[in-house]
């Protein structure tokens, strides 16, 4: 048994700072086993648990000149593994939430942009059907899809009769139908 072996914990804890890997190992030895199933219990995981303790020991060594323990060197540990923990928590909380950003955004993102786009490409195949109409078919679709007005008060306004209106409706439908029909197949 060593002399490093014999010492207090607060002994030991004295010694880190001081560049002493020998301090640094038998903490090592003291506190492995007990931080390990510490870590166990709160990860539910073991080979993170393992990886965990790994890092509060290897920031203990690397990392020994700066560290100032106030309380016993026990506590000390507890704490560094969970705060090391809660970092993790926090790492994957961010990532997770990034992560799902991310995702929300590509989803809504590109389906708003494509939604756009066929609007925007419907409205326009329309509007060049509308456009390519005879004038009176135009000026009565016009009247009853854009002013709304009754099929009675297009008749009106346009001086024709009421079967008139029908008709030139319809064939209008029937243009935007046969004009846009592969649209609606793509």
């Amino acid at each position: 048994m060593g002399i490093v072996a014999s010492l207090t914990d607060a002994e030991l804890a004295d010694r880190l700072p001081h560049a002493d890997k020998a301090a640094v190992k038998e903490v090592y030895i003291r506190y492995r086993e007990l931080l390990l199933n510490y870590a166990k219990k709160m990860l539910g995981d073991d080979d993170l648990a393992e990886d965990t303790v790994s890092d509060v020991f290897a920031n203990l060594l690397t990392k020994r000149e700066a560290i100032k323990i106030d309380t016993s060197l026990q506590s000390y540990l507890y704490k560094s593994v969970k705060n090391s923990i809660l970092n993790q928590f926090d790492k994957d909380q961010h990532r997770q939430q990034y992560i799902n950003s991310i995702r929300e955004f590509y989803q809504k993102g590109e389906y708003a942009t494509d939604e756009l786009v066929l609007e925007r490409d419907l409205r326009r195949r329309i509007e060049d059907a509308v456009a390519s109409f005879p004038p009176k078919m135009k000026e009565i679709f016009d009247l009853s899809r854009k002013a709304h007005l009754t099929r009675r008060q297009i008749a009106q306004a346009t001086c024709v009769t009421e079967g008139t209106v029908n008709t030139q409706i319809n064939r209008a439908l029937k243009i935007l139908r046969s004009k846009l029909t592969l649209f609606f197949i793509w």
